[in-house]
């Protein structure tokens, strides 16, 4: 019989409406019996994707034995953390506090009033892995709560506590928004030099195993080699770009990037695809494409090689194929995730042996030379890097060593491993794929509307005029769903408000400070690469709606940084706050960006008010990041931003300069004349920069230029 799950949306709550657990989602009805019943909550937050989430489902929530114990002693809570980051946000510091570690499934004991007084991540059903078993937990706990509630209340004191004490600590700076110093370019060469230090130079990225790509600081390192003229920050950006480009955590077949790998080599993929590192990737590898193709107009030439710019492109122009072909919506919006595993076991979708390949040349599939010059490419081995002797594919060969040992030309090598990836991903479709999480999360896309436009522009710059098109279209029609779809009716006082997902035909929950920043950005960069003033005009429109929102409803008066949930949103034990990156951008981060360029754009007049919020905030916040520039890469971008100013742009075209993240497109009247190449002559162009503007400019090869002369420290 189906629990209390069996009426949700999510994806993932409905995973677990047949199990034999009493399954409550989060709301009213829950914390009422609770507090009736004077019985604890095991919350377990845990998302669709997540492969020891499916792991502990079924090593313990099938479990018959250890559901009952679950049901005569708890008041039993699953939650999706992507429908609701707030109280994963709260509720992973327990899991730090006790095992400092986090991640999900989260798996944490509350009080009838919410307090947390045990948790943990994954629990296995009897002890393993130097972890209790859950059953054993299960009743040490529930004894403790009904025979030991004293020291049940000392502990959850103690750990919220902890948890109210974790966001002072982050913060740790006077409770005040006065205007004090800013840092300059020898204040950040300070965090840059480390974080050099501690890039592992053999395989890219940070840290070892597991390793995630974490753009965000790649990004930081890549702007401030680029704006200090510091080659080695650039350089420690290119080389983990390219190592992530050639291993098993990109999918060589059908283009994107899993979440991360569990060595650190980049070979071994936990194999499942979230929208937002696809974003993010997009982003930050069209962005290097595009600083290297202004600077080649003028500037000295930055870091990637020919070989790796090709890489890049490929990379693009593969993963927004992947986006459009398997993470899109018929309605347009992007889906959330894909899961690690099919037909119950992970990565198997993803995975070929010799054996797989030799069997599609017998059924003349594949040419005996396609079959060939795709084994050595990605490394297809008998042995394998992976379980059950399958290959992870990754980029094992040079094509050069593989036209010599096949004796075939450079060119009739890319011929037959083109036509090799494409017949084996048709194949590869015939497979059972892995799950779906179809819930369209309003941040999620935001963030892959930005990484698709950035993907658009590399592309069209670099001559892929119609796969760019096809995808600054698909990334369009993903605003105009959010906008129609997830934006509640304007009042008399007050315009629409973001919904923060949409599932089963609807908009759903209050919309998170993500939710603004991202879907500002994406507005933003709608506007600063638009063909035409009346089309950037317009969604400077949206972007200035939503900060406003953000300034209403999110910002905390008394200290820097903005809540996360708004100020309507449901009370919970902690209003959560922070300034760190986690698995995606800061959203405090992301919106004093958007202020930084509304305020040297001027719209609607905001120059001051914006000015003065952004450096209210940004005076504060650098004690943090002094402390831990690891966790901020978002805000140290916000940083370089501020140091050397916005730069906008007038003029019919404008658009076309704007490749730059710290570069935006002022509106005009002036109708556009039609897109041009850059190196050809266009209309007359007006560079402003620290509230100096340059005489009109005819030329677009001058403008680039000169904005390659501005965007330097």
């Amino acid at each position: 019989m189906a629990n209390k799950l069996a009426t949700e949306t999510s994806p993932y709550l409905l995973q677990h409406q047949s199990n034999p657990v009493d399954w409550y989602p989060w709301g009213e009805e829950a914390l009422s019996l609770a507090r009736e019943q004077n019985k604890p909550i095991l919350l377990s937050i845990g998302y669709s994707a997540c492969h020891w989430c499916h792991v502990m489902e079924h090593e313990s929530f099938t479990n018959v034995g250890i559901a009952q114990l679950m049901n005569e002693n708890f008041i039993n809570i699953k939650v999706d953390r992507e429908e609701r980051p707030d109280l994963d946000q709260i509720y992973q510091n327990v899991a730090l506090a006790m095992t400092q570690g986090g991640g999900w499934p989260l798996t944490v004991f509350l009080t009838p009033d919410l307090k947390p007084f045990y948790g943990g991540t994954y629990f296995p059903p009897e002890d393993k892995f130097g972890r209790p078993g859950f059953s054993k937990l299960l009743k040490a706990l529930s004894e403790a709560f009904r025979n030991d509630r004293a020291g049940v209340l000392e502990n959850s004191n103690r750990l919220s506590d902890f948890i109210a004490d974790s966001e002072k600590v982050a913060f740790s700076i006077p409770l005040s928004l006065e205007v004090g110093k800013f840092p300059g370019k020898t204040d950040l060469q300070v965090l840059v030099e480390p974080l050099l230090e501690n890039l592992d130079w053999v395989n890219g990225g940070f840290g070892g195993a597991p390793k995630f790509p974490n753009p965000m600081l790649l990004a930081f390192l890549w702007r401030f080699g680029s704006l200090a003229d510091l080659t080695k920050a650039q350089d420690a950006a290119v080389f983990s770009l390219t190592r992530m480009a050639s291993g098993g955590i990109y999918d060589h077949l059908g283009g994107g990037f899993h979440r991360y790998t569990v060595d650190a080599t980049w070979s071994v993929p936990h194999f499942e695809k979230m929208l937002y590192d696809n974003a993010l990737l997009l982003k930050l590898y069209a962005e290097v494409l595009l600083e290297v193709h202004l600077e080649t107009k003028g500037a000295p030439t930055a870091s990637p090689s020919e070989s790796e710019k090709d890489l890049y492109l490929k990379v693009l122009e593969e993963t927004a194929g992947y986006v459009m072909r398997e993470m899109t919506a018929p309605n347009g919006g992007f889906y959330a995730s894909q899961d690690a595993d099919s037909e119950g076991e992970e990565g198997k979708f993803f995975v070929w042996g010799p054996s797989d390949l030799a069997q599609e040349v017998v059924a003349k599939r594949l040419t005996e030379t396609e079959a060939k010059v795709f084994q050595l490419r990605y490394g297809v081995s008998e042995q394998g890097n992976f379980e059950h002797g399958k290959t992870v594919l990754y980029v094992a060969t040079h094509i050069a060593h593989i036209a010599k040992l096949s004796a075939l030309s450079e060119a009739q090598v890319l011929s037959a491993l083109e036509s090799a990836k494409s017949k084996l991903l048709a194949i590869r479709e015939e497979r059972v794929k892995p799950g779906l999480d179809n819930k369209i999360l309003t941040g999620w896309n935001g963030l892959m509307i930005s990484g698709m436009l950035w993907a658009a522009q590399a592309l069209k710059q670099n001559g892929k005029i119609e796969i760019a098109k096809k995808i600054e279209v698909a990334a369009i029609r993903a605003f105009e769903f959010i906008r129609k779809n997830l934006l509640s009716t304007a009042t008399a006082n007050e315009v629409g408000r973001l919904f923060s997902s949409f599932q089963a035909g609807k908009g759903k929950g209050n919309g998170f400070l993500d939710d603004y920043a991202f879907m500002a950005m994406a507005a933003l960069d709608i506007s600063r690469f638009a063909l035409d003033s009346k089309t950037s005009q317009k969604y400077l429109t949206y972007c200035n709606q939503w900060i406003s929102a953000v300034l209403t409803h999110f910002k905390d008066p008394q200290a820097p940084g903005y809540y996360f949930t708004s100020d309507d949103h449901e009370a919970l034990i902690q209003k959560p706050k922070s300034i760190f990156d986690q698995a995606i951008p800061n959203g405090t981060a992301v919106a004093l960006s958007c202020l930084q360029a509304l305020a040297a754009l001027d719209f609607q007049g905001n120059r001051s008010k914006y000015e003065l919020e952004v450096d209210g905030q940004l005076s504060q916040l650098f004690k943090a990041a002094e402390r831990n520039a690891y966790g901020l890469g978002e805000l140290l971008s916000v940083y370089l931003l501020k140091i050397v100013g916005p730069a906008t742009v007038s003029g019919p075209d404008a658009g076309l300069l704007c490749l730059h993240p710290y570069v935006f497109q002022q509106p005009v009247t002036s109708v556009s004349s039609g897109p041009v190449s850059l190196g050809g002559d266009s209309g007359k162009f007006i560079i402003c920069h620290e509230k100096t503007c340059s005489l009109p400019i005819a030329s677009l090869d001058h403008a680039v230029h000169l904005l390659n002369e501005t965007l330097r420290f």
